[in-house]
């Protein structure tokens, strides 16, 4: 069987500074809670699990459902997910056909002599069985959190290491390994180089056809990761993008920011790809790692952005669906595009964590740079849910759907600058379209040195259109056909606020709902009258409606903050029938919808 080597190397991304640059990340940290834990049986993690996420007695019998997709969805991107063997059996409600390889956590190494100190249960695991039975790679993770020099200036502890780990990957038959090493030391850069070479070395010509991956920290404070040294070697490359705001961080905010969200803190997921990028990764070879976990805090006030005033915990998805009486007043940051939720007890707390949506907008920038996939971490911590199965099937399968409408932003989203260092490029080309348009409303970029390009078909191998720089906007482009390939390149120095565009389409057919429509929803008043207020129900949690006419223009859009359900129609539009979209939690919904 192919095999899989891939290296997980996690410095502590977070909001650290350069001179804490080894705080504790949600493996280490997830890693030190479970072990207190002596369980040896899938039935005892599922009972601590179902009691920690307060989950009810019958967890399928309150989960959603998917809305039916026609035909098959195969991945167009990798998917790696982390099952950790405190899961139990949650990989019973895996969406199989959306997993490419998963990695079981974990086989915790020695450092003194190679050997494991415990594997958990991998030479008997079903959730191995179960993988391979459904076609997914798998691999096993080796963690090792301290004694970095130890290990890395032992000849003899490496080679034992190597040795037990082709021979535990041989036992189930599995396609490779996973490594994470925490917190490895700027002094053993050089080692850790030298080892992960002779790693590769000699998994390749043991098993021949081996691939290894190295996943990377989202800041690289000390520069441990020479991948200059290590691309010739390593296959696949993941950045474990959370963290970056952490347990002890003395902020609350996103595990993930999409942009920054803070002005005095710039690190985040696109800062975080864009230099990686442009360290050398190719991007078919570079991954991106996404939570499935958030942050909660006690804090200051219930405002954005606010001191923390304690330790802050980890919640999973599950927990805080499970909880919707604690959960209960989703806000939107606009700026890092991330959900929050300010609860007050005896004070306030602040949870971030992803939603649905704002997953998809994290994929969204997966696709618009061009990267390999994403990683999930953790496998289960939806725990049955099924919205966020559903995200990645409309963005990462053959059943994507391009929206004839919708806007795009530079890497700094719309209130902060791009940055440094960029050179990307992405196709926009709508379902059904036979011809595409873009207009930008703002433009603002380097005079001469940061540049956009804008070519008419689907490469920059297509006619130029035009090259853009200052406040030189594009204005209004259309392409001759249904493509539209923009570039955007910057340089190391002055970077400014970047441009904001909406795309739309010309169909080649009259616009129809593809996903399913929701007979429960009710839309008032319908028929409507322009500049009626319109009313929803149910309101539910952040979201995005959109108003199409038939032919797939965008009229309206909105972002939902809350329990807003309440939108008002431009006060100039003609009759007609037009499709109402709502997407909330994952599922989209489609709606007939009348002006008179």
């Amino acid at each position: 069987m192919r095999s899989i080597i891939t290296i997980l190397l996690l410095l502590g991304s977070g909001i650290i500074t350069a001179q804490n640059p080894q705080a504790s990340t949600i493996h280490r940290e997830e890693c030190a809670r479970y072990s207190t834990f002596s369980f040896n049986s899938e039935s005892s993690w599922d009972s601590l699990r179902l009691t920690l996420n307060n989950t009810p007695v019958t967890p399928s019998a309150t989960r959603g459902t998917s809305p039916s997709i026609s035909g098959t969805c195969n991945l167009t991107k990798r998917v790696f997910g982390w099952h950790p063997y405190w899961m139990g059996s949650a990989y019973n409600n895996y969406d199989w056909s959306l997993i490419s390889d998963l990695s079981f956590f974990s086989f915790e190494l020695d450092a003194a002599t190679g050997n494991p100190i415990t594997t958990h249960g991998w030479s008997t695991a079903n959730v191995v069985t179960v993988a391979q039975a459904n076609g997914v790679r798998v691999n096993l993770c080796v963690t090792l959190f301290s004694n970095h020099a130890t290990f890395l200036t032992n000849p003899t502890a490496q080679q034992t290491f190597i040795s037990n780990i082709i021979s535990q990957v041989q036992l189930r038959n599995a396609d490779g390994c996973n490594i994470d090493f925490e917190g490895v030391p700027a002094a053993q850069s050089a080692n850790f180089t030298t080892f992960m070479i002779d790693l590769c070395n000699q998994m390749h010509a043991a098993i021949p056809g081996s691939e290894i991956s190295i996943a990377l920290p989202s800041v690289d404070w000390s520069n441990v990761y020479d991948v200059g040294a290590m691309v010739n070697y390593v296959d696949v490359f993941i950045i474990m993008g959370y963290d970056y705001y952490w347990s002890g961080s003395t902020t609350a905010g996103p595990t993930d920011p999409l942009y920054n969200f803070v002005t005095s803190y710039n690190y985040t997921v696109t800062k975080s790809i864009a230099y990686y990028l442009n360290d050398g990764i190719p991007q078919n070879q570079l991954l991106l790692g996404l939570p499935y976990y958030g942050r909660e805090w006690p804090t200051a006030a219930s405002t954005i952005p606010s001191a923390t005033t304690a330790t802050g915990v980890s919640r999973t998805y599950s927990f805080v669906q499970n909880n919707p009486g604690t959960y209960n007043n989703q806000q939107w940051d606009p700026i890092s595009y991330t959900p929050y939720f300010p609860i007050f007890t005896t004070q306030w707390n602040q949870c971030f964590i992803n939603s649905p949506y704002s997953l998809g907008k994290r994929y969204d920038m997966v696709n618009q740079y061009g990267i390999g996939g994403i990683g999930i971490w953790a496998l289960g911590y939806d725990d049955g849910y099924t919205e966020l199965w559903d995200k990645l099937r409309e963005k990462f399968t053959t059943c994507q759907v391009i929206a004839c409408s919708d806007t795009i932003f530079d890497m700094g989203g719309p209130g902060r600058n791009y940055y440094d260092n960029e050179d990307y490029t992405f196709t926009i080309t709508p379902d059904n379209a036979s011809q595409v348009s873009m207009n930008f409303s703002s433009f603002s970029m380097e005079l001469n040195y940061d540049s956009l390009f804008i070519y008419d078909g689907p490469s920059t191998a297509s006619p130029l259109i035009g090259t853009y720089t200052g406040t030189n906007s594009p204005g209004n482009i259309s392409a001759s056909g249904p493509s539209l390939t923009l570039r955007s390149k910057s340089d190391v120095g002055i970077v400014q606020s970047g441009y904001y565009a909406i795309w739309n389409c010309t169909p080649l057919t009259t616009y129809v709902p593809h996903i399913y429509e929701a007979a429960e929803l009710m839309i008032y008043p319908n028929p409507a009258s322009p500049g009626d207020e319109i009313r929803f129900n149910p309101a539910g949690p952040s979201g995005e409606i959109t108003l199409y006419d038939l032919a797939g223009k965008l009229i309206y859009k909105q972002i939902l903050n809350g329990s807003d359900a309440v939108f008002r129609l431009p006060p100039a539009m003609e009759s007609g029938v037009y499709i109402f979209s709502l997407e909330q939690k994952g599922q989209i919904s489609f709606h007939r919808f009348i002006v008179l």
